[in-house]
């Protein structure tokens, strides 16, 4: 029988041994394998969020803002403009006047704004004189229909309610309706057709702005026919 000699291992030891060894690297082997997965997949997670947070520091240090609109530039006139009774002072026309046609007459008119009683600086009020025998049933014609009249400039070219049609016959630079002065008083110079009667009349005049504000003013006069001076 094949004795083997001392010291030596037996075949199935050395195989045994060399099994270990072997599972011993591969285990070394696997564990490095999956160090390096964990190692990276730990970067990866940093990388990614860095970039995320760089992304929102970015975002945030240049912020927007929705939903606000731009700021308007200034105008040079005011946005509305609220025109308060005209204002005619006594001596801004004359009360006592002659129908024969020929002599001149002048009425001048202060429109003022609403809120401060200061001169409208537009242009773009409409200013109207006319002459009436009737207050009552000019101010209700001028009311009437939730004062439809006056919100429409465009109707202006028309006899007002009440309106002695023909009794005023305007110069060229002073026509009957024309844009109220700016920073100053408007102006009508005109004279009476022999053909109005004697009588207590009233000049009515008128301010309007684009048919949204509006107001009026009525001043009685005294009108002579032809022949007649008295007062």
């Amino acid at each position: 029988m094949y004795t083997q000699p001392e010291g030596r291992p037996r075949g199935s030891a050395r195989a045994r041994i060399g099994a270990v060894t072997f599972y011993t690297l591969l285990c070394f082997s696997l564990a490095g394998l999956l160090v390096g997965f964990a190692i990276g997949g730990f970067a990866g997670h940093l990388s990614h969020g860095s970039i995320t947070g760089s992304s929102t520091a970015t975002t945030s240090s240049v912020p927007t803002v929705k939903g606000r609109s731009p700021i308007p530039t200034a105008t040079t006139g005011p946005e509305n403009v609220y025109v308060a009774v005209p204002g005619i002072a006594a001596g801004d026309y004359t009360s006592s006047q002659m129908a024969d046609g020929t002599t001149s007459y002048h009425l001048a008119v202060q429109v003022v704004n609403k809120a401060d009683k200061t001169p409208i600086t537009t242009t773009d009020v409409t200013c109207r004189l006319w002459l009436t025998s009737d207050l009552q049933a000019t101010t209700a014609g001028l009311s009437s229909n939730n004062y439809a009249l006056l919100k429409n400039p465009g109707l202006f070219s028309q006899p007002f309610p009440s309106e002695a049609e023909g009794a005023l016959n305007f110069t060229s630079n002073s026509p009957q309706t024309q844009p109220c002065a700016a920073n100053g008083k408007t102006k009508w110079t005109y004279t009476l057709a022999a053909s109005v009667p004697s009588g207590t009349y009233y000049l009515g005049v008128l301010a309007d702005w684009k048919g949204i504000h509006y107001n009026w003013y009525l001043v009685a006069i005294t009108i002579h026919a032809t022949g007649n001076t008295g007062d």
